[in-house]
Parts: C-alpha cells; structure tokens; sequence
C-alpha cells in the first residue's frame, strides 16, 4: 500500500477538524452546557450572544449586540434601524436563558411532530453567537393544558412550555424600541400678575 492514501486521509481528518472548530469555538463549551442542564435551551449562553433573529408570521426581526459588560449595546436591524431598549432586550435574553419545559418526549414519532404542528412551525427564534447558532421552533399544534411545543434545530425531541415562553416568539420590533425622549416637562405658566405684580396698579 503506497504512503500517498494515508497522507491524504490524515489532510482530509485534520481539514475536518480544523472546521468544526472554527465552527464551534464560539458556541457554549462542555461545562456551560453541563451548568445548564434540565433549562429549555441548555447551548445558550447569554454573554456570547450576537444576534437575535424573531420570525412570526409575516414579521422579522433582527436584533445586533455590539461591546460586552459596561459597554455593550443592541441595535434593531430589521424591521428598521434603531437603537434597542437595553432592558427590554435583557428582559427578553433572561426569559429565554432560564425558561425550563413543563415535560420532554425525547424520541417523538412522525405523528407526534404531525399532531405538535413541529414540521409546519409557526414562528422561530435564532441565536447567534459568533459562527454558532441555536435555532428554537414553536410548532403549530397546542397543548391540551396549554402553552406550546417547541424544538431546538439539531435535537430530536420535543417539549411542552408554559404560555410565557409561547409569547417570547410574539415580541414585535416596538417591544425593542427605546421609548421617544418626550424632552423636559413643561413649567407651568405663571399667572400674569405673579409675572408683573404690579400689572393692576394704575399709573398716577
């Protein structure tokens, strides 16, 4: 057997490693996940965040983070451009980062993923987080004590959440939106005569 095959299978195992790791190096490590373990999205983690991404309906929405602690600020990109609320967003980032599922189905059928309306999902949440991406579906179908089914991209099962975590898909750009600066109070005017106390008196 000539050295030319195993040379070429030893290029093509280091150019594939050599990917993943370009890929992944930004998405959460073993430890992260394992401190996260038992919450909805256990690969999500808040301070690697870059971009937030809300599909629902015929809205879009796509949010930027730029800086990080002190530093750090959010800007709509979609469906217009414009500063984020900070507080808003970090509302927003804390629903999502410590929601947990009322139950998990681990190994759902094709009818199952039918009946949860998961291959028709209705809205979808993205977050990106340098080159990595964690992608969580709401399916279509509802729950016979509410809430909803959702997915995360990549993962098998399914699971029931609670009617908050339903309504992080249904946020709308103006939820994101800094509240217009309405400018300094207006003073009260002063009643004339306090302006000119002597208004009333009669000239001699």
């Amino acid at each position: 057997m000539s050295m030319r095959a195993p040379l070429v299978l030893l290029v093509l195992v280091a150019a594939l490693l050599a990917y993943v790791l370009l890929v992944e190096r930004d998405g959460p490590g073993r430890t992260e996940i394992e401190a996260r373990s038992g919450l909805l999205v256990e690969s999500l983690v808040r301070e690697r965040i870059t971009r937030i991404r809300i599909a629902s309906g015929d809205e879009r929405i796509v949010l930027r983070r730029e800086g990080e602690g002190f530093d750090e600020t959010w800007t709509l990109e979609q469906p217009v451009q414009a500063p984020a609320d900070p507080e808003a967003t970090e509302d927003y980032l804390r629903s999502w980062e410590f929601s947990i599922p009322v139950r998990t189905l681990q190994s759902p059928t094709a009818d199952d993923l039918r009946v949860f309306g998961i291959d028709k999902p209705k809205a979808e949440v993205s977050f990106e987080m340098g080159r990595a991406e964690v992608t969580v579906s709401l399916g279509s179908g509802k729950p016979v004590d509410g809430g909803g089914y959702v997915r995360i991209a990549g993962n098998d099962a399914v699971s029931v959440v609670r009617q908050d975590v339903v309504e992080l898909f249904g946020w709308s750009a103006e939820s994101f939106e800094l509240e217009a600066d309405a400018g300094a109070p207006l003073l009260p005017e002063r009643a004339e005569t306090d302006a000119r106390p002597d208004a009333d008196v009669t000239a001699p």
